[in-house]
């Protein structure tokens, strides 16, 4: 049951600042890793493709798991906090996106290889868990800043637009800062990059929490007299018994490692075939626009064909956009 706390302001446009303010640090953290993180790892930490790849799968696991086993402790966490477990969790996970972040993005490219495989999966492995103890409770507070509906697809609206604004800006000014003149990635100024935009990501994270109104909140409710202790093995067991959930994962990892390898490709696209890296994150920009342009229509195109359809006609139209990127057209520079 939720009880809605008593003498609170108005909902306002203050509490839509503030919850996009969340997204944007969320996304200082996520699109520096979906833009550069494999050029970074492929080229400057010289992993080479192969054996990046095989990493990349390695953690990929963890990543298909993550969110739910932290999710659920999440919900099994019954502690009283001061400023409540929604905000104590995010700034926790704000923390430890700034140094995860740092530390995946750590400039040795002449450590042993050994030394550089460990950096890359326990810096991705820290980096993915901090992300998640952030954005799980972020997602989920939008309920207890407002009980009314309409409220509440306000804070999703806002919330898209602050995820927005945390993805075009590095996408943007990454390839510019970050590329010699020669189209070398400069691993130094990835580094410089994520100290930069780790700060401006926790900077966002604490004027959400000094700003966000909480409304409603949780009852207590007592299931027995004993406490109710978290069971990571139980609650995989019953992740892999829940085929809605498993499908819900497979289908955000293979969103994920789309988005990331069209990214990539673009980047490396630009990088070695035309020979200027530079201007790649503003024909990324591009990209944004059909979304821009689709926004206004998307709660019509659900209504009439349904969600299920909407995702499989675009993600269908993705794929095929996709593919167009391996035609092999001209000899480039």
């Amino acid at each position: 049951m939720e009880k809605t706390v008593n003498k609170t302001r108005p909902f306002g446009m203050r509490d839509k600042l503030s919850y996009a303010a969340g997204d944007l640090g969320c996304n200082m953290s996520f699109a520096l890793k979906s833009s550069i993180m494999a050029i970074f790892w492929t080229q400057f930490m010289a992993l080479g493709e192969e054996l990046y790849a095989i990493l990349l799968l390695v953690v990929q696991f963890w990543d298909a798991i993550n969110d739910p086993i932290l999710g659920s402790m999440f919900d099994a966490d019954k502690r009283k906090y001061k400023r409540g477990k929604f905000k104590a969790y995010i700034f926790v996970g704000a923390l430890g996106l700034l140094f995860s972040g740092l530390f995946f993005f750590l400039p040795l490219p002449k450590a042993p290889l050994v030394m550089r495989c460990v950096l890359f999966v326990l810096g991705y492995v820290l980096w993915d868990a901090f992300y998640t103890i952030a954005n799980v409770p972020y997602g989920s507070m939008m309920s207890v800043i407002t009980q009314d509906g309409a409220e509440r697809s306000q804070l999703s609206t806002w919330r898209s637009i602050g995820s927005m604004v945390g993805n075009i800006l590095p996408m943007v000014l990454l390839p510019i800062l970050c590329y010699d003149a020669s189209n070398n990635l400069k691993g130094e100024t990835v580094f410089i990059a994520a100290i930069v935009m780790g700060v401006i990501g926790l900077i966002c994270f604490l004027y959400m929490l000094k700003t966000t109104t909480i409304r409603v909140e949780e009852s207590t409710v007592k299931v027995s007299e004993k406490k109710v202790k978290f069971n990571v093995f139980k609650a995989m067991w019953n992740f892999l018994k829940n085929p809605a959930a498993i499908g819900a994962t497979l289908a955000a990892m293979a969103m994920f490692i789309g988005m990331q390898g069209s990214t990539t490709a673009t980047a490396v696209l630009f990088q070695s075939y035309f020979g200027n890296a530079q201007i790649s994150g503003i024909i990324m920009l591009i990209s944004y626009l059909p979304m821009f342009a689709f926004m206004p229509f998307i709660k019509n195109i659900v209504n009439k064909w349904g969600k299920k359809e909407a995702c499989s006609v675009g993600a269908a139209v993705s794929t095929f956009g996709a593919l167009l990127l391996f035609l092999p057209l001209g000899n480039g520079r």
